[in-house]
């Protein structure tokens, strides 16, 4: 549909995602390319009412998209497209990513939430098996871990990260040097900085502004599991966790197409080198 348009027509559909209405974008467009005009010419060029025009011009004024220069009659001179419009775009941008990751993580929330409410599930159903309590979630965990060899792909809290390291901190480190792909998604703050830090010596981690509802694990796009922490603190020998673990090869598979693509789109962690290093 867009092939069609023309390329004014672009232009002003462009601007207006930025914001601008059609006929700021028509007259804000003719005055950046034609240069300094007066009112009659501005609505002239900018195919745009002489009754509308003047109210136009005031507003894009307010915008800061125009200046007028005093006179009889007045000409209007644009603002730099590069000053008053980049940081539009940039704004866009960082709000489109924010919906990408809104999406990505209801997206996730919606496939495991048909599994993980507790009413919904026996507790032994074909390839899907409920878990209850955090002991037993964080030994499957490791039953998980240990038969890692392919890939591990973990997405937890901040609190998780901490639980994790406390609890399968080696059972990662082992997983990394059978020759698994170990990347784990987690938030990361000034509580859980340096357990971040040191688990990003063996295994890659990158940085989640907000951690995926429910948690999960998937090892060898093999099988996977969803958790629910109740409460999400950094304790592992207690708590009313619940946890679905699944060998569904297409739940497996939709949780491992959506970490590769959050994966991807998310900077790797820097962090600072220790003093004296």
């Amino acid at each position: 549909m867009c092939d069609t348009l023309t390329a004014e027509e672009k232009e002003v559909a462009a601007l207006r995602r930025l914001g601008l209405t059609e006929y700021e974008s028509r007259i804000y467009l003719a005055l950046v390319k034609m240069g300094p005009k007066k009112a009659s010419e501005v609505s002239f060029f900018g195919q745009v009412p002489r009754t509308k025009a003047y109210g136009t011009i005031r507003e894009l004024e307010r915008k800061g998209l125009l200046q007028v220069i005093p006179g009889k009659p007045e000409v209007y001179v644009p603002s730099s497209p590069g000053e008053f419009l980049m940081p539009l775009v940039t704004k866009l941008h960082s709000e489109l990513r924010d919906s990408e990751s809104v999406v990505q993580e209801l997206a996730v929330s919606y496939e495991a939430g048909k599994y993980a409410r507790r009413l919904e599930i026996p507790r032994h159903a074909n390839e899907f098996w409920r878990i209850d309590d955090r002991k037993n979630v964080l030994e499957k965990l490791s039953e998980v871990l240990h038969d890692a060899t392919r890939s591990v792909n973990y997405s937890t809290s901040a609190w998780g990260l901490v639980r994790a390291y406390k609890a399968h901190s080696e059972m990662l480190e082992k997983a990394s040097k059978q020759g698994a792909a170990v990347r784990v998604l987690s938030p990361v703050s000034p509580e859980n900085s340096a357990v971040a830090k040191e688990l990003s010596e063996v295994i890659q981690l990158k940085r989640l502004d907000k951690p995926l509802t429910p948690h999960f694990l998937s090892a060898d796009a093999r099988e996977l599991v969803v958790m629910e922490s109740k409460p999400d603190d950094l304790r592992t020998d207690r708590g009313s966790d619940t946890a679905i673990w699944t060998t569904n090869k297409l739940l497996v598979d939709l949780h491992d197409q959506l970490f590769e693509r959050i994966w991807d789109a998310l900077p790797k962690i820097e962090f600072s080198p220790k003093r004296g290093q």
